[in-house]
């Protein structure tokens, strides 16, 4: 993946609360957060396909 300079210095600005500092975190605390992470990188994985899908239903409208 290719992040052009623009989006890095939006993910590093932490607009997305991101990196989170998990100094004095409780073990569960980190299992929780990860297991929500990766739900929530699931969700944004479903909303990229479902856009793809959108994309490419709308590129093909407009070649006919």
């Amino acid at each position: 993946m290719i992040v052009d300079e623009e989006e890095f210095a939006v993910l590093k600005s932490g607009e997305f609360g991101l990196p989170r500092n998990l100094e004095g975190m409780s073990v569960t605390s980190l299992k929780d957060y990860r297991a929500a992470l990766e739900r929530e990188i699931k969700h944004v994985d479903e909303t990229l396909e479902h856009r793809k899908g959108v994309t490419e239903g709308a590129e093909a409208l407009f070649k006919s």
